[in-house]
């Protein structure tokens, strides 16, 4: 039952902001400074959403969780390292750098994903090799 919860949380979370990226990016406004106008992150994020509500339409929902969960990860260390080079290149070219202009959502769906890794985690450790 936990699964189902979370995984709903996740599904709506993942949904709404990849729609409304992909609006903003359709329409060429930003909505807000930490959610982009980005057609294909936005997709992105609506794929992970997909797999959150496959996983609700199945009776073994555990793996969908965990991918979905490892896909959130994947996506959101993407931008962080996207974040760390634009630090770098700033402090290579001398010029000022504001890592707050450069947050992205996905960054803080980071950590909705962690539980999903840590369960994964646990379960993969009881398999046999």
């Amino acid at each position: 039952m936990k699964y189902k919860a979370y995984s709903f949380i996740l599904f709506a979370v993942t949904l709404i902001l990849g729609i409304t990226e992909i609006i903003g990016g359709l329409m060429e406004k930003q909505f807000t400074q930490i959610i982009p106008s980005d057609v294909f992150g936005g997709f992105v994020l609506i794929v992970i959403s997909a797999i959150f509500l496959r996983g609700l339409t199945v009776d073994d929902i555990k793996p969908f969780f965990y991918f979905g969960s490892l896909m959130l990860v994947v996506f959101g260390l993407l931008y962080v390292l996207v974040l760390i080079a634009s630090g770098l290149d700033a402090l290579i070219l001398g010029e000022e750098w504001n890592a707050i202009e450069n947050l992205r959502v996905e960054i803080l769906l980071l950590p909705l994903a962690i539980p999903g890794l840590i369960l994964f985690n646990k379960e993969r450790k009881t398999l046999p090799p």
